[in-house]
């Protein structure tokens, strides 16, 4: 039956509706398993019914128009008890329901299994037979699989489904979930991106005129350099250099030593140039596809969109036209120069059906303030012109929403903009609690590094310089010489204030396209600290770049990321003191003076929380890494979708683990700051100030709501209210608690984007 359950859900996938999908799926369980009546009800929450989405044996007619309250039926005791329900004779049973218009007075035998996706009912999946008897455990068995395989299938035609309904005129609109790329708020109408020539399309042909082919190609890419050329000029005032290095990557690509040389090749062995196009590009996204680190398979979409950019000049084909008015970009995968291609002020949100939060898209929208819902479940054709909601928040996308949704949102996105013009007022002012406590405002940096933005003249400094980012935005390790030059930059960006430097921090969910780790499971394997410290060739060249840096400006601090144990710490303070003595001995001879770094450790590690006193003899500060940090406190992947939602910063546990290390930075005279994204979550702030950090470090965008926040409360009254929480048992009321203070501080309006 294991081949034939395969078939069913393959069959099902395939289908383009839900009301296809049902269809699907009641004629081939009900043929497969020699039954005579196969139905799907599916639920409705908002209204507390299950409604017969689908059937083979009961009447056609009943389809869409019969419901079965939760509390009622054999099929509302199968939902509400969570559990298959196997009855020889179900109209025998008390909670039995008699509906004259499904037409099954001629059934006795009944087997229901709920179909449940991520701890909620969505349906009940149902088999009946006229001859009353108990079904065997092969075929309850057979029943709970299909039901348990077909939980997420069923999740995504739900998506599929709210396009179009055969039953009724009007349906009641709901949220289609996505992963939340970059935060914001956007309502305009859809603007569909398709290809009117896809990669697939072409069909691979040789030529004999081998010389034009190259002509041809080489005059490709000319137009495609020049073209990538223009929109990182025209991004060149909005975005920091991080960002815009992203068109490098595009650039180098395009050039005889990558995609560009390997296509001539092809093109010589005697293919056609747009044939020759297609086969490299096949043979790349297939490799990077096939890659489990997240960062790299997204490095498929940059090579398509490469390839794709090359087949349009090589055809011809002109880009299409925008509408005149603001939009929401869609597309079955939005690309970093698609999005570049729309002017700013026009573009005011992204829908990608494919790609996460690590695509090349999601950041250029991070960077540039544009909401992006990123990894949709939706038939993108369907929606042109149509108008959108998009909550970059908590990743929901409304489409043609019903005018209390859209009046709801409106005055969302009045209310925010409103806060951020009131924010952007108090920026100059100092971050003082209304009780007089002073908290530094650090940010985080990287590909987002805003070396170039107003605002971080009002940031106390740089709390954590992510120096993987440039790693993984060139083809080959840096140079001592390339680093140190970048380093310099960041480090003259904030003379005077301290600028933490973390040493490169890759395994895990970040990787370097040109040193790929395969591991079962990378978030526990060779990452961080472990990896540098066995390659200390890395680490020292590191080390002595950001020193080098530092002459003159003596603004460095360096951070050692993923620190579990002891002997880690006294092995890079030894490659440390190596650096340090070599480069402070060249800058000796040269007149110059170098003073030594601070040095300091991640918190990110539960084992880490153990070994705090040794710790603190041997480092100057401590920097808690909360993301990480719950991850492992939790053991949840975040980037699952299947445990997503058990990721919670503010559980009870993670909570007790932030005041036991607060607890022990006092005892032991440790400056201790955070830099996960708590920091910048404005129940987050609240709490951690209740606890007694005063060292905040977030996103660029961040530092404008969490000071407005800052200036109106007392910490005096959020440590009655931290009291209070260390008696809740859930995350969930933690937040409820807080939220309720910053409502009675007429912050209300700011709880909704730190979610």
């Amino acid at each position: 039956m294991l081949t034939q359950l395969r078939e069913i859900v393959e069959h099902v996938n395939l289908a383009d509706s839900l009301e296809a999908a049902m269809g699907v799926l009641v004629s081939e369980i009900r043929q497969v398993m020699a039954v005579d009546c196969c139905s799907v009800y599916l639920a409705h929450d908002s209204l507390s019914h299950f409604t017969l989405a689908a059937t083979d044996g009961l009447a056609a007619s009943a389809v869409g128009n019969t419901r079965i309250e939760f509390s009622e039926g054999v099929v509302g005791l199968v939902g509400q008890k969570e559990e298959p329900l196997n009855l020889a004779d179900a109209q025998a049973h008390p909670r039995f329901k008699y509906l004259p218009e499904v037409q099954e007075d001629d059934f006795r035998a009944f087997l229901g299994a709920p179909i449940i996706h991520q701890r909620k009912v969505l349906g009940v999946l149902v088999v009946q037979q006229r001859r009353a008897r108990e079904y065997d455990i092969n075929e309850e068995s057979f029943i709970v699989t299909l039901a348990a395989q077909l939980a997420n299938v069923i999740a995504h035609s739900h998506a599929k489904g709210m396009f179009s309904s055969p039953n009724t005129q009007k349906k009641t609109i709901r949220s289609i979930k996505g992963i939340a790329g970059s935060p914001g708020i956007a309502i305009a109408k859809a603007q569909v991106i398709t290809p009117q020539v896809t990669l697939e399309m072409i069909e691979i042909e040789s030529s004999q005129d081998i010389d034009g082919e190259l002509v041809r190609f080489t005059s490709a890419v000319q137009q495609s350099i020049e073209e990538i050329k223009a929109i990182a000029f025209r991004l060149k005032e909005q975005l920091p250099k991080e960002a815009l290095a992203i068109f490098d990557v595009y650039q180098h690509m395009l050039a005889d030593v990558s995609l560009s040389g390997e296509i001539k090749a092809e093109i010589r062995a005697g293919l056609k140039a747009t044939s020759a196009v297609k086969q490299v590009a096949v043979r790349y996204i297939q490799q990077f596809k096939a890659m489990s680190d997240p960062y790299l398979r997204e490095r498929a979409t940059d090579t398509k969109d490469v390839c794709q950019r090359l087949i349009n000049h090589l055809i011809g084909l002109e880009p299409a036209a925008l509408i005149a008015n603001e939009l929401i970009l869609v597309a079955d995968e939005v690309t970093a120069t698609m999005l570049a291609n729309v002017p700013k002020e026009k573009l005011k949100g992204i829908v990608s059906v494919k790609g996460s939060a690590n695509s090349h898209a999601a950041i250029l929208a991070r960077a540039l303030g544009i909401p992006a819902l990123m990894g949709m479940s939706l038939p993108i054709e369907k929606l042109s012109h149509s108008l959108l909601i998009l909550d970059g928040y908590s990743g929901e996308l409304y489409v043609s929403p019903e005018q209390a949704v859209q009046n709801e949102y409106e005055g969302l996105l009045a209310e925010e903009k409103q806060l951020d013009s009131i924010m952007l007022d108090c920026l100059e002012a100092p971050a003082v609690t209304r009780d007089g406590i002073k908290i530094e405002m650090l940010l985080n940096a990287g590909l987002s590094a805003d070396t170039e933005i107003a605002i971080n003249e009002f940031a106390d400094g740089v709390g954590l310089y992510r120096t993987e980012v440039p790693f993984m935005l060139t083809e080959s390790f840096p140079t001592e010489q390339e680093q140190t030059e970048r380093y310099r930059g960041i480090l003259q960006t904030y003379a005077a204030k301290p600028v933490t430097m973390r040493t490169l921090d890759v395994g895990g969910d970040k990787q370097l396209p040109y040193f790929p780790i395969i591991e079962e499971n990378p978030f526990l394997g060779w990452r961080g600290i472990r990896l540098t410290l066995d390659h200390p060739e890395i680490f020292l060249v590191q080390i002595k770049a950001m020193l080098r840096a530092s002459i003159g400006l003596n603004n460095l601090q360096i951070m050692l990321p993923m620190i579990s144990g002891v002997t880690e710490v006294d092995d890079s303070i030894r490659l440390i003191n190596q650096a340090w003595n070599e480069i402070s001995e060249q800058a000796a001879a040269q007149g110059e003076n170098l003073r030594k770094p601070k040095l300091g450790v991640m918190l990110e590690v539960p084992s880490a929380l153990y070994i705090l006193p040794q710790l603190a003899k041997r480092v100057d500060f401590w920097s808690v890494g909360s993301n990480d940090l719950t991850q492992y406190l939790l053991a949840v992947d975040r980037n699952n979708p299947r445990v997503a939602d058990i990721f919670d910063s503010f559980h009870p546990a993670v909570l007790q683990a932030l005041q036991h290390i607060i607890a022990q930075a006092k005892q032991h005279k440790v400056s201790v700051s955070l830099c996960g994204e708590l920091a910048g979550d404005p129940l987050g702030a609240v709490i951690l100030m209740a606890m007694g950090y005063t060292k905040l470090s977030m996103n660029t965008y961040n530092i404008a709501r969490i000071k407005f926040v800052i200036r109106h409360v007392s910490v005096k009254e959020l440590q009655a209210l931290l009291g209070q929480a260390y008696e809740l048992d859930s995350g969930k009321a933690v937040r409820a608690l807080f939220a309720q203070y910053l409502e009675a501080q007429g912050l209300g309006g700011l709880v909704r984007a730190g979610r």
